[in-house]
C-alpha cells in the first residue's frame, strides 16, 4: 500500500507522540489517540488522561529548513556553503498564536529533529523567552536530548 504525503506525515508523528509519552511519563491512554481535524480548528492529536479526561496534544517539529533545502536538493553541489540560523523563536511564535476550537486543554510539545544543527542550549532559551507571550497552552514542552517542560500554566 503507497501511502500519501499527509499519511506518511501523521505516522511519523505518531511516533514523535509516542516518544514523547514514553519519556515524560503522561499519564495518556494510548488506545485512546485519534488524529485531530485541523478543519474543525482541533489540535494535531485528540487523547485522553488515563483518569479519563480529555487533552489535546499540538507538535512543533523544529528543523532548520536551510539545511533540508540543500540536502534535499537533486543535484547536490559538492563544498556548498549553507547559511544556518535557529528557526525555533519562529516557530514557537506561529505554534504559540494558534487557537483551537476545542473544550478541552491542549498541549505543545516542540521536538527536534535532523536536520538541525542547532544544539538545545541554544533552543531552550530561545523557546522559553517566547513562551512568556499570552498563549492558549496549558503546558508546553521541549523533545530534544532530554524532555523539558518551557511553561506550565498555574
Amino acid at each position: 500500500m503507497i501511502l500519501t504525503r499527509e499519511q506518511n506525515k501523521t505516522e511519523h508523528e505518531y511516533q514523535v507522540l509516542e516518544r514523547f509519552l514514553d519519556g515524560s511519563g503522561i499519564p495518556i491512554n494510548r488506545a485512546s489517540i485519534m488524529k485531530g481535524d485541523p478543519g474543525k480548528k482541533e489540535p494535531d492529536f485528540i487523547c485522553c488522561y488515563d483518569d479519563g479526561e480529555n487533552v489535546g496534544i499540538e507538535l512543533g517539529r523544529i528543523t532548520d529548513p536551510n539545511i533540508a533545502k540543500t540536502i534535499n536538493r537533486w543535484k547536490p553541489i559538492n563544498g556548498e556553503y549553507v547559511r544556518t540560523s535557529d528557526p525555533s523563536r519562529e516557530l514557537a511564535k506561529r505554534k504559540l498564536r494558534k487557537q483551537y476550537n476545542v473544550p478541552f486543554s491542549v498541549e505543545l510539545l516542540f521536538y527536534k529533529e535532523y536536520p538541525i544543527i542547532t544544539p538545545d542550549n541554544i533552543i531552550l532559551p530561545a523557546l522559553k523567552s517566547v513562551c512568556r507571550i499570552k498563549h492558549c497552552f496549558a503546558r508546553v514542552w521541549f523533545m530534544g536530548g532530554t524532555i523539558e517542560i518551557l511553561y506550565e500554566c498555574s
